[in-house]
């Protein structure tokens, strides 16, 4: 497990164009406000919609209930024993407050140090873009899929138990366990901003990179100590949010072109036929 935690972001930033030295000017990406700004908007109050109408919407019962060998075994070397809600409380600080101000931050951070503050909001706004997308699909995921939380299937009495009496810590939440969605806004956050920097060729896209994985890495280990996620529940989230923020900024919001000079880094995600199927590549000029 931690291997695997360590070894995903890692990955991530040796693959990232933001490895290479940044040259001026950087490139202007596609940004249309009067499309970009209403995804984002709607896309964010329909999202906070539907966590108000969960009574409606979650599943009355698991529809997934089984758990394997591996989730389980990870669990339990996992799970904050006797204090789990202290690990929940931190992944909804991390999640909520942590990683949208480390990749929104930074990403800012890093326009004004190469004197390219003119980027900010438009930059702002495609971070957020992906990581409302990513949740919308990661919401509709959860109600269809319905699986069953651990500290549901185990029986947690340390998270369903608080004080004098002992209910579910939050109504209707128990079966909606796949995939992480705090996993995929930590990621989608994460990837989107780091895409975006290196898009541009801020020279600090490397720190954007590596700061927003670590942040989204912890957030996913926080959600298992908590007994809210398994493995593959925080595994899913994270590889679908990447996913997310890479692909959302580089398929609709590619430097537009002819604006870039001939020395100015390239990012472009390629799609060719290969052998067997379709190969996927990020290809770059440095």
């Amino acid at each position: 497990m931690r291997t695997a935690a360590i070894a995903l972001p890692a990955l991530l930033v040796a693959l990232s164009p933001a490895a290479a030295a940044a040259a001026e000017p950087s490139p202007e990406l596609t940004y249309r406000p009067e499309i970009d700004l209403p995804i984002t908007v709607v896309g964010g109050a329909g999202w906070v919609i539907s966590e108000l109408s969960k009574k409606g919407l979650a599943p009355a019962s698991c529809r997934w209930c089984a758990t394997t060998a591996l989730d389980t075994s990870i669990r339990d070397a996992l799970v904050w024993r006797g204090n789990p809600e202290t690990a929940h409380d931190l992944s909804n600080v991390t999640v909520i407050g942590v990683a949208p101000a480390s990749a929104l931050g930074l990403t800012a951070l890093a326009a004004w140090h190469d004197g390219r503050s003119e980027n900010t909001a438009a930059d702002l706004v495609i971070v957020t873009e992906a990581m409302v997308v990513a949740m919308g699909l990661n919401q509709l995921t959860k109600y269809i899929v319905g699986r069953q939380r651990p500290y549901a299937r185990h029986d947690n009495q340390d998270v369903l138990c608080a004080g004098e009496s002992c209910s579910r810590p939050v109504p209707h939440d128990d079966d909606l366990s796949f995939f992480s969605g705090h996993a995929t806004a930590a990621f989608s956050l994460a990837a989107a901003s780091g895409t975006v920097a290196s898009m541009r060729g801020y020279r600090a896209a490397p720190w954007v990179w590596a700061q927003g994985m670590a942040i989204a890495t912890l957030s996913g280990y926080l959600r298992i100590a908590g007994d809210r996620h398994y493995f593959t529940d925080v595994l899913t989230g994270a590889v679908f949010g990447s996913a997310a923020g890479v692909l959302i900024p580089a398929l609709f919001h590619g430097p537009r072109p002819g604006v870039a000079g001939p020395d100015t880094q390239s990012f472009r995600l390629s799609l060719a036929p290969a052998i067997g199927g379709v190969g996927a590549g990020v290809a770059g000029t440095f």
